[in-house]
């Protein structure tokens, strides 16, 4: 039908016709699901397999069948639960990150919060897990969801490391698509595989349409701290928590990446958990340990499973205060903040609300720059002239005294400055070595603005040494990236990076950097280890150091007022193996930190009163979760799976994926044309990119005639549009360390193993050798008796869901007219007939004189097919009978839980207006619930049964057979 093979899943009916739901078996339609109206289709035709014309092969080495059903092999989905991936992708392997890969497939449905600490490999382990998917064909749909500043670093990651390409889709990459197809098309459906901001999603409502209509089989949301609840907005959902809530419904597999999972409450961790599966969640403020361990994967630095694997990989960190005296004009300054009354603080100024104080406004830009501070003050006043903003004469007054105080600080009397440029030569830092890089964190933008002016003076740098990212403006997104991008290049001229707190979370700054500065501390220590985290990670080659900057006043109560020290103080208790440093502040996202921190800078609480009510509010925490619940939930989770079941190996007739690639490029493209190049000493194929593989035109992100970005992201193409592969892991990581050293971002060399694009297009056109309805008929010379014939068959069930159930192989061999044995282990047989190295071909090619043996070949695998399903539908049913159980159980607490919100119904003409409000709100609420689980019956019932066919899909892949002319 439509020139390719179908597999019809289920018929529906309707009237004069039937709606087929198909899978398709061949060419590009293998894997995609299709429904057909049969009466629109003139070439449907119901295909008998043992209906075929074999072809003789008489082709050297029986090269055409090798490389024929070596495809075959590869394109059929394993069946083993064995993983595929573990020491196989282009990064180190270390045995910790192997964790989420056997979580997965110890799940039915792939749904997975990776939780560990900053550093550890995040992005690494959902590549993982995306490339074990992908094996198995259940990844062919994959969407990436994160932060403006990592899209291009998670794109190349996935790209370098794992050979997924992602379809990068800024806000103008999908308005060029959105105009280049019809309006009544899904914008979204015209790329597989993608990575999107999720600011970019949330600032249009016609994507979150386009998102209700597609559906997906992977979504991937990076630092999903950014889409959970908030103990801070009371019950209401932010834009960003809805858009996630909408994608965990349009997707079958989901992965949540965060370092930090919850913000101190049960509810903003159920949050998450809801995204994974709603029905574990009865009561957010009571999530229990035991219904989501395997869901859940989380450790921190101090693991003795993650220190074992990367304490040769993670050199231990410095961390150097630098105090110093302010000056008189700076202490004058810092004075009349720490003395500032406003009337206009007097509705604000109660217990808990001091991060709203205007005065607390003023310290914090103070703490960072006089230039911030000024800025404040500046725009405050306008807007009070302009009467958009309260304030009395009073405090107009003062505001202009601080105004005053401000001005007269000039950089020779702005001591932190000065002491920033004192430890730069006290480190003997000049800007030329470009692998001594620094990172300068500041969370004001104007301070950034003054430093890089400043800097630009003092440093005698060369004219774009200074790079900028702050995130101020969406227009400032691919400039950003650049940025982000030359930072990490040996060959840029970018030394120093200003940055501000949008370039802390994710990003991998330590490429070319070992320095970080903290020009001003955060008031939070969820924001301190985040910026740490951009050098402090594993890969980092030298030891981390940390500068930070405490000035000291001549005036109590200013001294008073630091207390950011202490923090640092903190995190480096939860280094040396506390763990969690949320258990000092108690509040657990970075809002409540910053609140509790300003309250202590607001009363003047002074550094070492500070540090013992953290010391008190840790020891009360736990006095609070004695019975260890609390700590349970957020501590460590065991990352043990089941171990897999045996299986027999798929079968290959090549060693290594290189063997197979290099031989049908040869095919393809005989070498000494200039298109083609092998160096087999070095293992590296050096290709121009074939025609097949460029965009026919220009849609949406690709222009005509570059790559296809289904394929490879177009800047993994070199000049003259030639690539260059290898198979040597380790070759593929110098690579990328040496592209960070010429000014390219984007290593010329790529990752070849099983998951890379190019592997399927060889895959397709190595199936092509023998055209649809025939098969290769081999004569060999050893391995069967004279005149035996054994037919090597493939029988492929999937689910309801098109994801492989089973994936038999066999070889069905006859004496004569009767089926002798039946071969399960393929590799073994085909060694035994010697396709396993060089085979000789005695090329005298003859038709098979017992033609109807193809037919009995294909009912007894059938009926061996048969026994399969039987035996996994039993398998199916136990693993549908323990969810529907756990669904039971979860379903009476959620009743239970309903009952005590709500109350009992009572009898409609008994109630009071407020009683039928209570019960629409509970009907509402009842009929959520009842959605939910219908949802997870409808999975069950789809993804737990397989279609009863008395006669399943067979595959006739090749015939050998041993007669008289090949002995």
């Amino acid at each position: 039908m439509r020139g390719s093979v179908w597999k019809v899943q289920n018929v529906e009916p309707d009237g004069a016709a039937n709606f087929l739901h198909c899978i398709g078996l061949s060419g590009i339609t293998r894997g995609k699901s299709s429904i057909f109206i049969d009466r629109l289709e003139p070439d449907l035709e119901l295909l008998d397999p043992a209906n075929l014309t074999l072809i003789p092969d008489t082709s050297s080495n029986f090269r055409q069948t090798k490389l024929y059903l070596e495809a075959a092999f590869r394109s059929a989905p394993p069946a083993t639960d064995t993983p595929l991936v573990l020491g196989q992708a282009a990064i180190d392997d270390l045995a910790f990150q192997h964790a989420p890969v056997e979580r997965a497939l110890s799940q039915s449905r792939v749904r997975l919060l990776i939780a560990d600490d900053v550093g550890l490999g995040k992005t690494l382990e959902a590549g993982l897990v995306t490339s074990e998917l992908i094996l198995r064909h259940r990844a062919d749909r994959i969407l990436v969801v994160t932060t403006r500043a990592m899209l291009t670093q998670f794109q190349r990651e996935f790209w370098t490391r794992f050979s997924i390409p992602l379809a990068r889709l800024d806000g103008a990459a999908i308005k060029r698509m959105r105009n280049a197809i019809p309006s009544n098309y899904n914008v979204f459906d015209q790329f597989d595989r993608a990575i999107v901001s999720i600011d970019t999603l949330k600032k249009d409502l016609q994507y979150r349409v386009a998102l209700e209509n597609s559906r997906w089989d992977l979504i991937i949301i990076d630092e999903a701290h950014n889409v959970a609840a908030r103990k801070s907005a009371a019950g209401s959902k932010s834009q960003r928590a809805r858009l996630a809530e909408l994608l965990a419904r349009q997707t079958d597999a989901l992965l949540l990446l965060t370092a930090t999972p919850h913000d101190g409450s049960a509810e903003s961790f159920a949050s998450l958990i809801e995204m994974l599966d709603p029905t574990r969640v009865p009561d957010p403020a009571s999530l229990r340990r035991e219904d989501i361990e395997d869901l859940v994967i989380r450790r921190f630095r101090s693991s003795p499973e993650v220190m074992s694997a990367i304490r040769a990989h993670v050199p231990e960190r410095v961390i150097n205060p630098r105090h110093f005296p302010l000056t008189p004009q700076e202490d004058a300054a810092y004075d009349l903040v720490a003395r500032l009354e406003l009337d206009l603080d007097a509705d604000v100024n109660k217990p808990g609300r001091a991060i709203d104080l205007f005065r607390t406004t003023l310290a914090k830009a103070l703490f960072s720059s006089p230039a911030a501070c000024l800025e404040t003050v500046d725009g405050r006043l306008r807007r009070m002239k302009a009467g958009t903003a309260k304030g009395s004469n009073k405090d107009r007054q003062s505001l202009e005294d601080l105004a005053s105080a401000l001005s007269v600080i000039e950089p020779g009397s702005f001591s932190k400055y000065q002491n920033l440029l004192a430890l730069l030569k006290e480190i003997r830092w000049t800007g030329r070595d470009p692998g001594d890089r620094l990172v300068i964190f500041s969370e004001r933008i104007a301070t950034l603005n003054w430093l890089q002016a400043q800097l630009s003076k003092d440093l005698g740098l060369a004219e774009g040494a200074i790079g900028k990212v702050d995130g101020s403006s969406v227009e400032a997104d691919e400039r950003t990236q650049k940025i982000l991008e030359d930072f990490g290049q040996r060959g840029s001229h970018l030394r120093i990076l200003l940055a501000s707190d949008m370039a802390s979370e994710g990003l991998n700054l330590h490429f070319q950097s070992h320095r970080l500065i903290h020009f001003d501390l955060p008031w939070s220590l969820l924001r301190f280890q985040q910026r740490n985290g951009r050098i402090d990670r594993y890969g980092q080659l030298c030891k981390p150091e940390f500068y930070y900057f405490i000035g000291e006043s001549s005036h109590e109560r200013v001294r008073d007022m630091w207390v950011l020290e202490k923090l640092v103080a903190k995190d480096e208790a939860a280094q040396d193996g506390i763990g969690d440093p949320a258990v000092f502040l108690g509040a657990g996202d970075i809002d409540g930190e910053e609140a509790i921190v300003a309250e202590a800078v607001a009363r003047g609480a002074g550094a070492e009163a500070f540090d013992a009510e953290m010391d008190q509010r840790a020891k009360s925490t736990a006095v609070e979760h004695a019975d260890n619940s609390w700590d349970l939930l957020f501590s460590e989770y065991e990352t043990s799976s089941p171990p897999p079941a045996t299986a027999v190996p798929p079968p290959r007739l090549y060693p290594t994926t290189f063997s197979f690639a290099t031989d049908m490029l040869q095919t393809l493209l005989p070498e000494g044309t200039g298109d083609l190049a092998i160096d087999g000493r070095e293992r590296i194929i050096r290709l121009t990119l074939p025609d097949e593989l460029k965009a026919i035109d220009s849609f949406g992100y690709t222009d005509r005639g570059t790559v296809d970005d289904r394929y490879m992201p177009p800047e993994a193409v070199g000049p003259g549009d030639r690539i260059e592969l290898t198979d040597q892991a380790g070759t593929v990581t110098a690579a990328i360390n040496q592209s960070r050293a010429e000014d390219r971002a984007w290593p010329r060399l790529q990752y070849l193993w099983d998951a890379h694009p190019l592997v399927n297009w060889l895959g397709d056109r190595a199936e092509a050798l023998f055209a649809h309805g025939t098969a290769p008929l081999c004569d060999v010379q050893q391995g069967l008796g004279e005149g035996d014939i054994a037919i090597l068959v493939h029988g492929a069930i999937v689910d309801g869901l098109g994801h492989p159930a089973i994936d038999r192989w066999a070889v069905v061999v006859f004496e004569g007219e009767k089926v002798s044995r039946i071969e399960e282990d393929v590799s073994a047989f085909l060694t035994g007939i010697g396709f396993s190295g060089d085979t000789p071909n005695p090329a005298q090619p003859a038709p098979l004189a017992s033609s109807h043996l193809l037919e009995i070949a294909v009912d007894r695998f059938q009926s061996e097919l048969v026994k399969a399903r039987q035996a996994k539908q039993a398998e199916l049913d136990e693993v549908a009978k323990d969810i529907r159980a756990r669904l039971a159980e979860f379903k009476t607490r959620f009743d239970s839980q309903l009952s005590l919100k709500f109350g009992d119904t009572a009898d409609a003409s008994e109630q009071s207006g407020s009683d039928r409000l209570r019960m629409s709100r509970r009907a509402k609420q009842q009929k959520k619930i009842e959605t939910m689980f219908q949802d997870w019956e409808k999975w069950i019932t789809v993804s737990c049964k397989l279609a009863d066919e008395p006669n399943p899909h067979v595959d006739i892949k090749a015939v050998f057979r041993r007669t008289s002319h090949g002995a």
